[in-house]
């Protein structure tokens, strides 16, 4: 499309009903996580899900983890409600996801791990199933890519503020439009998007506090309808995020004899640590381009870079990881360690590609060509996490003398991959075939200690791999659209991870782990409708894994073999006019298929061989709904009333899989009025109620061992007002 179409390329791809522009209700049609080009989510062969703006205010999700709380086989909130305001932890398909920022990684350093705050995003697409082709290293379960909030050439601009939960107040505004220019020439060539939001308030867990603050401004430069150049800048301050820990399962799984005629489990709201050493300070800030041109009718080229620096300084006591005194301990005694880390991390990352669309007799193309490039940069200072004063539970002192432990080590990690990616959209009748490739050189120097009784340096470790993936789907005009597909991961052992144990036994770092899908499916899109339907099943299987080396128990070996099969169903439906619903679930089979590794039952104290047995924290089963529906005439206009429940089923909670965490219901709701309809002057004015867990439902969201579990968030309130104009 070129000047005379009355398009210009910015809303082509950044306006309402765009592939990364905002979603109309519940129902996103066009995506581009699924292949890099402007693609009707219809004609995907593989799980894609989409969650809008609309979705994330609906239910107010103040975190990324709440907002893909209602995905199918998405597992959320891992180290518990608190937990997800300091990091976003989550799996698809039962596997740790990474998380993408415009089509670009983030990196990944546990306590400088840059946190993107919710309302600064249009959408989050998700696509599940191994996404090398695209991405590079990544996960064989997916990827979570978030959407950046851009200019647009319209005035636009709201206010809101937030009150609840656990005495926060939040506030925020995004404002922008076209900047108007007397100078010739450059008239509505110009747009402008400023967002901001402060947050604060008590955290989750008992003296604990969350305190947030970030400004997002943005412009774009559309000199033509061909071309287009976003700059988004972003800072934010973390001073205090929340909470971190976890308990034992006796105590919140299991019912703990506390003594003195008390049985019963820890409060939710229960705190291991010591306010005097607690810390979660990070700061973030960074720098990125969108840059889009379309060469001719045929050709466009795409290019997007971003700068990030992060550091985090994190300070805390908890509660000893691996319960030295059996998993059955009973008493109010709890023990604990003190430790902590200061991280600063530095990434530059960078992805072009080229997006061709010709034919060849009767079949139509789309090919992509392109090249990223993503470096990583950590250095970390640390300690040894020594024992420390023990808590009692029934009297918790949190201002006891504890010494901070002097750091001991530092380490210096720098990685990097480049990769060079094609793939090819090929229709022909009802068909569409997908073919695709990659080829990726990673490497990393590092880790390099000092100060360390063990300090190393591993130097210029290389890795790469060809991943591919092919897939065929065939659209019939009923909006039924069955596929097939087959895609491959893989992902460097050590990739920004600061751990010995990655190590392999010969020193090295061992090769990457390699995944690979099968999925097949169906998904059904009625004409003239925006309801969208899909189903798929698939089988996973990743290798390469690595267990603890019997012979050297510090370091490991790459025997394991993890498999996946599952089934999952989402709908999503803008049924009519007010009323929108998002419903799905999934089956989970994970296990061990290969491990020669060993794992250790905490009930008898003896080895378990880790082959069949299950990872923790990965639900069988999962299932939700969500209804929202706006009335749009009679006495009630302006009234809009919703809610869901979510299912998590039971999990195991350790690796010998001698216990499960219980299964949890959690029922969610909200209302919200339009105050124009009270009177006409407060046209803009909107106010909404969202209660989380309703019901008040005591759950554990999972456990790693039987020294450390995690609670869910309990009942909280919030009431927002905000006015858009």
């Amino acid at each position: 499309m070129g000047e005379a179409s009355g398009r210009t390329l910015n809303n082509d791809l950044y306006g309402r009903g765009g592939p990364n522009g905002p979603v109309p209700g519940y129902v996103a049609s066009r995506s581009t996580v699924g292949t890099k080009t402007d693609t009707p989510i219809l004609e995907t062969a593989q799980s894609v899900s989409v969650i809008g703006r609309q979705q994330i205010e609906d239910q107010n999700a103040l975190t990324i983890n709440q907002a893909l709380r209602y995905t199918p086989s998405v597992t959320t909130e891992q180290r518990g409600g608190a937990g997800s305001t300091r990091l976003e932890q989550f799996s698809i398909r039962g596997f740790t996801a990474p998380i993408f920022l415009d089509n670009m990684a983030l990196p990944t350093s546990r306590d400088a791990f840059p946190t993107v705050d919710p309302y600064r995003l249009e959408r989050v697409d998700i696509i599940k199933g191994p996404a090398s082709v695209l991405y590079g290293q990544s996960g064989p379960g997916g990827i979570v890519n978030l959407v950046s909030k851009v200019p647009q050439f319209v005035r636009h601009g709201e206010i809101f503020v937030q009150g609840g939960g656990f005495s926060e107040v939040r506030g925020g505004f995004d404002v922008g439009g076209p900047i108007e220019s007397d100078i010739p020439g450059l008239a509505d060539q110009f747009a402008y998007r400023v967002i901001g939001l402060g947050w604060n308030g008590d955290g989750p867990a008992a003296t604990t506090k969350i305190e947030r603050a970030f400004i997002n401004p943005s412009i774009t430069w559309r000199p033509s309808t061909d071309t287009s150049l976003t700059i988004i800048a972003n800072y934010q301050r973390d001073p205090f995020s929340g909470f971190y820990g976890g308990f034992p399962a006796v105590g919140t799984v299991f019912p703990r004899n506390f003594g003195n005629g008390i049985f019963g489990r820890l409060p939710v709201n229960f705190y291991d640590g010591d306010r005097n050493i607690e810390r979660s300070d990070r700061t973030q800030a960074s720098i990125e381009y969108l840059f889009d041109h379309r060469i001719t009718e045929n050709l466009r080229f795409h290019s997007a870079g971003r700068y990030l620096r992060s550091n985090g300084d994190y300070r805390s006591v908890f509660t000893t990881f691996g319960d030295v005194n059996g998993p059955y301990t009973s008493g109010p005694i709890i023990g604990r360690s003190v430790g902590g880390t200061q991280v600063d991390i530095e990434a530059y990352t960078m992805d072009n590609n080229f997006i061709a669309n010709f034919d060849t007799g009767p079949i139509a193309h789309t090919a992509l060509l392109g090249v990223d490039h993503r470096t990583f940069s950590t250095r970390s200072v640390t300690g040894p996490f020594p024992a420390t004063t023990s808590l009692n539970a029934l009297a918790p002192d949190h201002d006891l003398p504890i010494n901070f432990p002097a750091f001991t080590a530092t380490s210096r990690i720098d990685a990097q991959q480049t990769g060079v990616y094609f793939q090819d959209q090929a229709k022909f009748d009802g068909f569409i075939l997908t073919l695709g490739g990659r080829y990726d050189t990673a490497r990393q120097t590092g880790p390099t200690r000092t100060f360390s009784p063990n300090g190393l340096t591993i130097q210029d470790v290389p890795a790469e791999a060809f991943t591919g993936r092919a897939s065929l789907l065939y659209l019939f005009d009923s909006g039924v659209a069955p596929y097939v597909s087959y895609s491959e991961a893989f992902e460097p052992i050590v990739n920004g991870r600061i751990f010995d144990r990655a190590l392999g036994s010969a020193g090295r770092i061992p090769d990457p782990i390699a995944s690979n899908q099968y999925e097949a499916g169906i998904k059904y899109q009625p004409p003239g409708t925006d309801i969208l339907l899909t189903t798929a099943f698939f089988d996973i299987r990743r290798s390469n894994a690595t267990t603890t080396d019997p012979v050297n128990p510090g370091f490991v070996v790459q025997t394991g073999e993890v498999g996946v099969q599952g089934v999952e169903f989402e709908a999503r439906a803008n049924i009519a006019e007010g009323l929108n619903l998002i419903g799905g679930f999934s089956l989970l089979d994970i296990r061990n298929v290969r491990d020669t590794g060993f794992t250790t039952n905490d009930l008898t104290r003896r080895p378990v061989p880790l082959q069949g047995l299950r990872p923790v924290q990965v639900p069988d089963t999962t299932a939700s709904l969500f209804v929202d529906y706006r009335f749009t005439e009679g006495p009630l206009l302006g009234l809009g009333l919703g809610g869901g429940v979510r299912y998590l089923g039971p999990s195991w909670g350790d690796p010998a899989n001698t216990f499960q965490v219980p299964a949890s219901v959690l029922v969610d709701a909200v209302a919200s009025y339009d105050m124009k309809h009270l009177d006409p002057r407060l046209a803009g004015l909107s106010a909404q109620l969202n209660v989380q867990n309703l019901l008040d439902e005591r759950y554990v969201t999972g456990c790693l061992t039987y020294s450390g579990c995690y609670y869910g968030l309990p009942r909280t309130v919030y009431a927002t007002l905000r006015y858009r104009w």
